[in-house]
């Protein structure tokens, strides 16, 4: 059930990362903000900002080249940027998760799945080492990992992809965090694992009322899971809304050409797939005014000269874009 209280508030974050050939801002003024017991996906192309976006939660970003220049994340009231290395361990794993993108190289190669699931559960929750490999075992068990107790013995690679993903979310899951970050929790898994994936993951969100970062590109997996749904673009967040209003009413340009792209399966269109025209900027040359623009069909000069206001509209909608502001 969602509240309307936020559990996670992101105001004008600006994470850069500061390299030889010059300045990428990874994250460039975002904000967002996820509720009790809600979902809110971030989507966007690869390289949009929304892994940086992420990782900044926890501060997991490598520093350097990377560094957090300006903004704030609170975390339940609390500013997670103030908090001392001791302090996020504390978070980390406890009260915040994150299921990583890739499971293989994620889980340590060399501790068995049992050894890498006590591990959290004897930090954080304080058990003895018997009542850790129960839980362990009840863990793996809820996550729908057949004899729970004999994988226990086994290494990741042992597994197949879809198994070393329930492992990654029995990890995350185990102390029962008030927010999990699921950075592209079905990438290269086949459709059945996939949509196994998705309803383990709702089926917890309605059992602990935990709420979920959902990173994707994946606008399949946003319609079954997303409450509220961010569109990041170069650093940007260019339109916010609830789930219904970004498919049914889209605004922004890049994301209407997202949803063009889509293949209909139950269309008789034969005409090719829709593609967006032109490349993502160079990040370490990006254009003066909306990034967008010169991959945009309704681009106009103003578009190329200043960046674009956010327009609002109603019930917490709103885009970047010209063409909606009265400055055009």
């Amino acid at each position: 059930m969602i509240n309307n209280k936020p559990i996670l508030e992101v105001n004008n974050l600006k994470t850069y990362f500061y390299t030889d050939e010059g300045i990428i801002k990874g994250c460039n003024g975002v904000s967002y903000k996820v509720y009790e017991g809600e979902t809110l996906a971030l989507v966007g192309e690869s390289g949009s900002g929304k892994s940086v976006s992420a990782m900044s939660i926890l501060q997991l970003i490598p520093m350097p080249p990377g560094k957090i220049v300006d903004g704030e994340i609170l975390f339940n009231g609390k500013n997670l940027l103030d908090f001392n290395e001791k302090q996020l361990e504390n978070i980390r794993g406890n009260d915040i998760a994150m299921i990583f993108q890739e499971p293989m190289t994620s889980l340590n190669p060399v501790l068995t799945i049992g050894y890498q699931i006590i591990e959290p559960l004897r930090l954080h929750q304080n058990l003895s080492k018997k009542e850790a490999k129960k839980k362990a075992v009840e863990l793996l068990e809820l996550v729908g990992i057949p004899a729970a107790e004999k994988r226990m013995k086994e290494y990741p690679h042992q597994m197949s992809g879809g198994m070393r993903q329930r492992i990654m979310i029995a990890i995350a899951i185990a102390c029962n965090p008030k927010l999990l970050i699921a950075d592209e929790p079905t990438t290269a898994l086949d459709v059945t694992i996939q949509a196994q994936i998705i309803k383990l993951m709702k089926d917890m969100q309605n059992k602990t009322g935990m709420s979920i970062l959902m990173i994707t590109h994946d606008l399949g997996v946003v319609a079954e899971t997303a409450d509220k749904v961010a569109v990041m673009y170069c650093g940007e967040i260019v339109e916010y809304g609830n789930v219904d209003d970004i498919f049914y009413n889209s605004k922004h340009p890049y994301l209407i050409g997202l949803k063009k792209s889509m293949p209909q399966l139950d269309s008789d269109n034969k005409e090719e797939l829709y593609i967006i025209e032109g490349m993502v900027p160079n990040p370490l040359n990006l254009p003066t005014g909306c990034k967008f623009a010169d991959r945009c069909e309704h681009a106009m000069d103003i578009c190329r000269k200043q960046e674009p206001e956010i327009v609002n509209f109603g019930n917490e909608h709103y885009a970047k874009c010209f063409l909606y502001s009265k400055l055009k």
